[in-house]
This record gives structure tokens, sequence and C-alpha cells, in this order.
């Protein structure tokens, strides 16, 4: 059943037409240069149409679900204590 509802959720979204990449940006608040490393890690698939840049709307449902599913997440790098003391040291 979940089968059946991913398949017809895609055949869905496939049937709109693709988005210019500029409205992406608008639309998810995501910076041009975001959006530039996310392509280039593959993780934001985009179409060439005449030269410009498109995406599909199953590419951006399919980047949505990795992203909540923690897909692209890492670890937090806190300075250490050490780090700190001898930036505040060199003013």
């Amino acid at each position: 059943m979940k089968t059946l509802l991913i398949q017809a959720a895609t055949s869905l979204t496939d049937d709109l037409p693709p988005i210019r990449l500029e409205r992406f940006i608008e639309e998810s608040g995501l910076s041009h240069v975001t959006c530039w490393r996310y392509r280039r890690k593959g993780w934001l698939r985009t179409l060439n149409i005449a030269g410009k840049v498109f995406l599909t709307r199953s590419a951006v449902r399919e980047f949505n679900e990795r992203a909540a599913n923690g897909e692209f997440a890492r670890v937090v790098k806190s300075p250490t204590r050490k780090a700190v003391s001898v930036a505040k040291a060199g003013k």
C-alpha cells in the first residue's frame, strides 16, 4: 500500500512543470552558494534546459525527504576552550 502511495505522489509531482532554480531559492530561503554546493555534492538534482537551471518537483520532494530523514546531518563542532583564549590573547 505504501508503495502505491509513493508511486501516486511521484506521478502527480512529475506531471507538474519543472521550476526554475531561482524560484526554489526564493521559496526555500537558501542562498545561491548553498544551492550550488548542494548541486555539486549531488544532494540537489537539477536539469539544464536551454542554458537555464530547473528542478523537477520530484527532485525537490526527494531532497526534502532526505533532509527530514537526517541524511545530510553532521555533528556540530564547537571550538575548544583553548582556541577561544588564544583568539582573545591576539587582540
